[in-house]
């Protein structure tokens, strides 16, 4: 769908937006001859990714009040077919990233968890009142991002640059901040283990942090892109982990494997329901990482 409406525009008004790699497909999405009109409040984000035709550094929300105060009115007829045409993007948006989505019949997730099970059980967590979530895990960003509905500001964190090990420190401190709701982080295994002696202070601290582990014995972002360049030649991607719920209870915490879709939800609740540290096992295919249709065609 964004494809096809930044392909359909005459100008493309991009209102603080960071050009990531995951929200311009590989920085494939804005073509040498798009007319950008680039807006935000760092200046440093104007021209970083893509030169634009006019930069302007201002706060978003104000710049698109100007905006709309400076344009003049539509046509009735032009209008028209611009709510048309607005609305035929939207209900492609809505199914493409509904948990219903035919794309997912194409979803392998091999010999483990899969990640649309685990987006599936945060859901109604994301609705909850009382309830953050924080996310970590790289690979896990796209499935997050793509279907993961957010009614509400201020309930999901990630880290703006994508640096591994945020999640278990970030839920730390907004859990703190926040002491009247429950935070759940979604980490990647490698993220996890680079801090997860932090897990003995939330004990000893009594933070109950919820803490979902996606375990897959891999670095799996640097594993696709190998897997992408090299043909299925892998160097320092792989690893074995201990028992992850075991190493969480030899602390004082909670602790819970995963190995099936049906068992995310209920092992959710269950983390929820206590009031110390958790960890939620979540073990997934060694070679299982990005929806379908993310990864060129190559790294497939």
């Amino acid at each position: 769908m964004t494809e096809q409406a930044v392909a359909g525009a005459d100008v493309l008004i991009a209102l603080g937006c960071r050009f990531s790699e995951f929200s311009t497909k590989r920085w494939t999405l804005v073509s040498a001859e798009t007319r950008l009109v680039h807006v935000d409040v760092d200046p440093v984000e104007l021209g970083r990714v893509y030169l634009p035709e006019v930069g302007i550094t201002a706060d978003a929300a104000l710049a698109a009040r100007a905006l709309c105060a400076a344009l003049p009115d539509v046509p009735g007829e032009l209008a028209a077919r611009r709510r048309t045409r607005l609305g035929e993007l939207r209900r492609s948006y809505l199914e493409a990233t509904s948990l219903d989505s035919p794309a997912l019949a194409a979803d392998d997730p091999g010999a483990g968890v899969s990640s649309i099970a685990v987006v599936r059980a945060l859901q109604p967590l994301a609705e909850r009142d009382g309830v953050v979530l924080v996310q970590d895990a790289p690979s896990f960003g796209p499935w997050s991002h793509r279907y993961l509905r957010l009614p509400r500001p201020g309930r999901f964190f990630g880290s703006a640059g994508g640096a591994m090990a945020w999640g278990l420190p970030a839920g730390m401190g907004i859990a703190l901040a926040r002491p009247d709701q429950r935070v759940v982080t979604v980490n990647g295994d490698g993220s996890f283990w680079m801090v997860a002696q932090d897990l003995e202070t939330c004990v000893r601290e009594s933070i109950p942090l919820v803490n979902v582990v996606l375990n897959n014995n891999a670095y799996g972002n640097t594993r696709d892109r190998q897997r992408s360049a090299h043909g299925g030649r892998y160097l320092g991607v792989f690893y074995g982990n201990p028992d992850l719920a075991e190493f969480s209870r030899s602390l004082g915490g909670f602790g819970v494997r995963v190995t099936a879709d049906e068992e995310v939800a209920p092992a959710l609740a269950a983390a929820l329901a206590q009031d110390r540290p958790a960890v939620i096992d979540v073990i997934q295919d060694q070679m299982y990482g990005l929806p379908p249709g993310l990864l060129p065609p190559a790294a497939r």
